[in-house]
């Protein structure tokens, strides 16, 4: 059976999805499973296959600056880790006085290298990435020269995929896209966050 691995991005696939379907909550009340959207993606997919790796990217909040999001991380962080399939990779969020959110640092460069890593050493027969960054151009392109195959996720209103600007590279090379629809993010909701909030 085919073996797929799944690469999220995560602040961009639970901001993306939240400005799409969630714009009337604060963004703090919808938080998404990473498992959940990875097993959404398979099901997805005509073809039989088995959810082999999910590999999570994302910023982490500092404990003295940000409390209450480092304890909800905190939370996340423990669960999401028991989950055998889940390989996070948690970067420190970068906090400046001008700003008034803090802001990733180096998360879609770590996604990237990990990317093509994986995708060279054939670990998996299809990786899928779920990111609308446009910072993962050069990443993708690469995997393009290797064996392994690619395709993208992203979330859809039914017509268009906003906030997505992987769609150029989509067009250029024919990646198949799987589309996640408004009661694939509702569904894809981490319920125990849901229930503490």
């Amino acid at each position: 059976m085919e073996k797929i691995a799944v690469f999220l991005d995560y602040s961009n696939v639970h901001l993306v999805g939240h400005d799409l379907f969630a714009r009337d909550f604060e963004k703090w009340t919808t938080h998404i499973s990473p498992r959940k959207v990875a097993e959404a993606v398979r099901s997805k997919r005509t073809k039989e296959c088995e959810l082999a790796g999910v590999f999570l990217y994302r910023g982490s909040p500092q404990r003295f600056l940000d409390p209450e999001a480092t304890k909800v991380f905190r939370d996340e962080q423990q669960r999401w880790g028991a989950d055998p399939l889940v390989h996070a990779t948690y970067l420190p969020l970068h906090y400046a006085n001008y700003r008034v959110q803090p802001k990733e640092a180096g998360v879609d460069v770590r996604l990237s290298l990990d990317l093509v890593r994986i995708a060279e050493s054939h670990r998996f027969d299809t990786v899928i990435l779920f990111s609308g960054d446009s910072d993962c151009f050069p990443a993708v392109q690469d995997v393009l020269k290797s064996t392994t195959h690619l395709e993208l996720a992203a979330w859809s209103d039914g017509k268009r995929c906003p906030g997505n600007r992987m769609f150029q590279l989509a067009r250029q090379f024919r990646l198949w896209t799987h589309h996640l629809s408004e009661d694939d993010f509702w569904d894809c909701q981490d319920n125990a966050v849901s229930s503490a909030a």
